[in-house]
């Protein structure tokens, strides 16, 4: 049977002599690319020629992969560099032979290795090889021979895709070279999944390693099972995927079908995958004796079925299956997470498969027009990862495809507490360079980063945000930026010139980003105090809350310090946090501390920062006139010794009630306190006037149950507490109510007048029943904005 590949690469070259130019020339142009709603096809570059290949490198340059020999570097602002990083001589590049595949090492930072897989001219034949180069700059040399000697006789079925696993070896696909007896032969390499050390030796745990066995890197060995192969039984396994998201190596293999069906297979070691006899699932060249999609872990007793296939008819002219990629969990919205996309060269469309939940998948379109394509990878980590593609249309292009809306929740995640760090100043240009933000604008800030010390893999963020110079009363809302902005608010202006401090935990969005909404205009500072990164168990990092809030400090009366007296301007009070407030005495590695000041002199800030370092350029409460009161929730490190610092630019009062605190990595591994940051979301606004929850009277204390909103075993809810038009100065306080038990001394938002609207984050401890009691002092209306929950030791 004729190939259903080779519609692909008779686009490409017949004979190393033809040049560059007219390879561009026979790319055929596609139509305008059409994706579902919600996602985004962009360009990143062209007159790429025939590319079959991607790979990313650690800075975000790519490396793409030309069938004519080529490895073009492709900037990371998505500039071509005009000479290639690697040109192949001595290439055969006959029908579906040439340069096929390219990877980069893990370790490429440091070592530059990169690996190709190309077609190889003898001078008496062709034959694949897989060879690893060393670059430097944008330029590579020093090829190492790992594999050679790969029959390749046919010119058709060569495979030809090398990918990294998460256990460090190097995956390679090979193709049958024509003949579905070699995808059976274990003594030579054609038609199967190889898996090799980056050095080209056989790693422990490949199936065929005994007496019965030699290493076939140099070529066949007859009446010897070869110890490079992993898996076998494949007709055109031209591309593979490794998943990002699993916790070990896991692999799906897209193998080209003949005459009637394309299959997509995960891999298992010493597999048989049932070419010649099966295609797909059914028995060769019609749908006959077909099984059912393979789910769950494959036995390798008898041939394995693919996970899912899809025939030839009805598909409008889709007739060989080529690259594909995970989406990586917590970067697209949540129903895409570990979804696999997967394209095809001779119709150009593609296609995504979404887990159902019950260990099976649903196929669904995804975009069209897209011309002959070739290879997808997963680029960049976290909320900026995207997903890239190769195709020959228009002379050769790569492209990329986004999410317009960045996901709804991240993955569990441990904390990394951080010094207090400066990420924003609209006034002095500190992560924004505009105008001052006017009424309704939205401006985006780069959070992840090497000056905020946040990293690319980071999810979420813990920020103190300031307004000041506001020109109104008014309000601000963060949230992650490629998102819809939130019916919800951040910090609240009660009147021109007010200065407002609240902290936030936001989820990172598109490109580790964060938008900053100003209702009617202010300057915006922020600083960043931790970050949180997604894991299915970790050490260090989780929540603890505390049975219920706790004063750790209160200047009026002495408590925490040595004697009660007002904190004089540019004061400073050591804190001992630890082994106080059910906080313990060892293990801790940051808190979550609601701090507060009252009879301040003048306006000014508190900065809170761990004891013993040098003050940072950050403030955690902002106070504006004599006698304010002003509440904000804080995670700060802690000393070596347990305690942290509290600067004061003027004269206060200083509170501070502790809500609960982060293991270090002297604890053991769990999954409870983990956070889930979600887009924040109105659960609870009394201005409503929607019974059960209205204006709440003095002494009133509202119970919202948030069973709906949160697993059952979640430990803590995340919100942001905002009072409106209160009677009279006060305080709200957050706490696990329950019948007859007395209300803690502690508070999460004050404020020192009527008719203020103030806001401020709280970290509140759930009840058995999911729910959180807020006792109000005065009469007020509260609103409360969801953005996130810690979960429970059964919830991963």
């Amino acid at each position: 049977m004729s190939s259903r590949f080779r519609s692909l690469v008779a686009l490409a070259v017949t004979t190393l002599a033809v040049p560059f130019a007219v390879l561009s020339q026979a790319s055929p142009a596609a139509a305008a690319v059409t994706i579902r709603d919600g996602f985004t096809d962009t360009l990143v570059t062209g007159t790429l020629g025939a590319a079959v290949d991607v790979t990313e490198l650690p800075d975000g340059r790519m490396l793409v992969a030309a069938q004519s020999g080529q490895v073009w570097v492709v900037t990371a602002t998505g500039t071509k560099v005009a000479t290639p990083a690697v040109t192949v001589t001595d290439l055969c590049a006959g029908g579906e032979q040439g340069l096929l595949g390219i990877e980069a090492d893990a370790g490429f930072a440091t070592n530059g290795y990169i690996y190709v897989y190309y077609t190889l001219s003898t001078g008496g034949g062709c034959v694949n090889r897989v060879s690893r180069f060393t670059m430097t700059g944008n330029s590579a040399a020093s090829e190492t021979v790992l594999i050679d000697n790969i029959v390749s006789a046919a010119t058709n079925h060569e495979g030809g895709d090398i990918q990294l696993g998460k256990d460090g070896y190097l995956y390679i696909s090979s193709g049958d070279d024509g003949s579905g007896a070699n995808a059976q032969n274990l003594s030579n390499l054609m038609g199967k999944i190889l898996r090799i050390r980056p050095d080209g030796t056989i790693p422990t745990g490949n199936p065929f390693t005994g007496s019965d066995s030699a290493s076939c890197a140099g070529g066949a060995q007859a009446g010897k099972k070869c110890q490079e192969i992993y898996a076998y039984g494949f007709r055109n396994p031209f591309r593979i995927a490794a998943d990002p998201n699993a916790s070990d190596t896991r692999i799906f293999v897209n193998d080209v079908g003949q005459g009637t069906a394309e299959e997509i297979d995960v891999l298992v070691a010493g597999g048989n995958y049932g070419w010649p006899t099966r295609e797909g699932l059914c028995l060769t060249g019609g749908r006959s004796d077909c099984h059912p999609p393979q789910t769950g872990t494959p036995s390798t007793s008898a041939p394995i079925d693919p996970i899912f296939d899809y025939t030839h008819t009805g598909t409008g002219g889709c007739a060989a299956i080529t690259g594909a990629a995970f989406v990586p969990n917590g970067v697209w919205p949540a129903r895409y997470s570990g979804a696999y996309v997967y394209g095809d060269e001779t119709c150009g469309k593609v296609w995504i498969l979404i887990p159902d939940g019950a260990g099976g998948w649903t196929n669904e379109d995804f975009a069209s027009g897209v011309g002959p394509f070739t290879s997808m990878r997963t680029v960049g980590q976290g909320a900026s990862a995207s997903l890239v593609y190769t195709t020959f249309a228009n002379g050769g292009e790569l492209h990329r495809i986004t999410s317009n809306s960045a996901p709804g929740a991240t993955g569990p995640s441990s904390f990394h507490p951080l010094t207090p760090t400066r990420v924003l100043d609209t006034r002095n240009g500190t992560g924004y360079t505009g105008r001052k933000p006017a009424a309704g604008d939205t401006i985006s800030v780069q959070i992840s980063g090497a000056a905020s010390g946040v990293p690319s893999d980071a999810v979420a963020v813990a920020l103190n945000v300031t307004g000041t110079e506001s020109t109104s009363d008014g309000f601000v809302t963060v949230w992650p930026a490629g998102e819809s902005r939130p019916l919800a608010s951040t910090i609240n202006f009660s009147s021109a010139n007010d200065t407002v401090a609240n902290g936030v935990i936001v989820r990172l969005g598109v490109g580790g980003k964060i938008n900053l909404y100003t209702q009617k205009g202010a300057s915006l500072v922020a600083d960043v105090t931790g970050y949180w990164t997604e894991t299915v168990t970790a050490q260090a990092g989780r929540y603890t809350p505390v049975p219920n809030p706790a004063r750790l400090l209160d200047t009026r009366v002495g408590t925490g310090v040595a004697t009660a007296g007002i904190v004089p301007n540019l004061g400073t009070v050591d804190l001992q946090v630890t082994g106080r407030g059910t906080v313990p005495s060892t293990g801790v590695s940051a808190v979550a501390l609601v701090v507060t000041v009252t009879d301040t002199a003048a306006s000014g800030y508190v900065t809170v920062w761990p004891t013993g370092l040098t003050m940072p350029l950050a403030s955690s409460v902002n106070p504006v006139g004599a006698k304010d009161i002003r509440s904000n929730l804080v995670f700060v490190p802690v000393s070596a010794t347990g305690k942290v610092s509290l600067f004061t630019l003027q004269a206060t009062h200083l509170v501070v009630d502790v809500a609960g605190w982060f293991t270090d990595g002297t604890a053991s591994s769990g999954t409870e306190g983990l956070l889930v940051a979600t887009s924040p979301k109105r659960v609870l606004d009394t201005r409503n006037n929607v019974a059960p929850f209205v204006r709440l009277n003095a002494g009133d204390t509202a119970l919202p149950d948030y069973s709906s909103e949160v697993p059952s075993d979640a430990i803590a809810v995340v919100t942001n507490l905002t009072i409106d038009k209160p009677a009279g100065g006060g305080y709200v306080t957050a706490w696990p109510y329950a019948t007859g038990a007395t209300l803690p001394l502690a508070s999460n938002l004050n404020w020192s007048a009527a008719n203020q609207t103030r806001a401020a984050l709280a970290v509140s401890k759930l009840t058995a029943n999911t729910e959180v009691g807020y006792y109000t002092f005065v009469a007020t209306d509260l609103v409360i904005d969801l953005s996130g929950y810690f979960v429970g030791a059964s919830n991963t």
